[in-house]
């Protein structure tokens, strides 16, 4: 007899110690580790009385009187270990105008305010440093004088609105984003988020990041930078959890800002129309039974 076909058992300490389980056939005893990812699986024990089943077990090998003999099974090839659950079906996507719909409130913050969004031309007002950190007043001065010079070539007497609002907002919120002393970038940073987060900057848009490069005398690109001042402003993924994936990727292609008052009166008006559009389409859409 070659054994081909013979369960061989290794010793195991647990078992080295008659007291640490149970021999009247009770398991409850037993510390058995949950089965889990990279777990043997479990055992069924069914218990029978003629063709009557009184029972049915279940509980992880790990630790059973069985494991020896289900690892000699794996080295064979004659079992393999379950894999995680597979995961749940996603969700059917809402029709293509909800989407776009989601988009743009994301973009403005929210869907109260899309519903009531003012196309009025942003008015700049003085710098108010109120909400920015005193020690760190003298810094955001600094860089708001760099935003003036440089915004009225690159985004015009709004885009000095709107600038000096995200800039006031993403410190009083992370003031950790001027740890650089680079007053310079910090400006640069400012001016290429408002751009983004007007469908101002990328193919085909009039304003290419080396412009801002240019203009502020930056070695590199502001993008990065301008992204962390954007999301610390109120806009962008982190400030937003839980939005669906598809919420996240439509057009225009740009950084949310969080509120209507640092979107230009230009791009609120594209907005607005597509938001018009997207209702249009609702309304003529039938509902889907349940």
């Amino acid at each position: 007899m070659d054994g081909g076909d013979v369960l061989r058992f290794r010793p195991r300490e647990l078992f080295d110690d008659p007291g640490r389980y149970d021999t009247t056939g009770s398991y409850d005893r037993f510390p058995f580790p949950s089965a889990g990812k990279g777990s043997l699986g479990d055992l069924t024990q069914v218990v029978l009385v003629g063709d009557q089943v009184l029972t049915v077990r279940r509980r992880p090998v790990q630790g059973s009187e069985f494991e020896d003999a289900v690892l000699d099974l794996e080295e064979r090839g004659l079992y393999r270990r379950p894999g995680p659950p597979p995961p749940p079906p996603a969700p059917p996507e809402p029709p293509r105008h909800e989407q776009h719909l989601a988009w743009l409130a994301r973009i403005v913050g929210g869907e109260a305010a899309l519903r009531s969004l003012d196309l009025d031309p942003l008015v700049a007002t003085e710098l108010d440093l109120e909400s920015v950190p005193e020690h760190l007043r003298g810094r955001v001065e600094g860089i708001a004088q760099r935003v003036e010079q440089w915004a009225a070539p690159l985004l015009g007497e709004e885009g000095l609105a709107a600038a000096r609002l995200l800039l006031t907002r993403a410190v009083a919120a992370e003031p950790g984003l001027l740890r650089s002393e680079r007053d310079d970038i910090a400006a640069g940073a400012v001016l290429y988020a408002v751009a983004k987060g007007n469908d101002l900057v990328g193919t085909g848009r009039p304003l290419r990041v080396s412009v801002f490069q240019a203009v502020c005398g930056l070695r590199s690109s502001p993008a990065d930078r301008g992204h962390s001042f954007a999301y610390a402003a109120g806009g962008g993924p982190a400030a937003r959890p839980g939005w669906s994936s598809w919420a996240m990727h439509h057009e225009p292609d740009v950084v949310p800002l969080g509120t209507p008052d640092m979107l230009l009166s230009r791009f609120r008006r594209r907005v607005a129309a597509e938001r018009d559009i997207a209702l249009a389409l609702r309304a003529h859409t039938p509902e889907e039974e349940p």
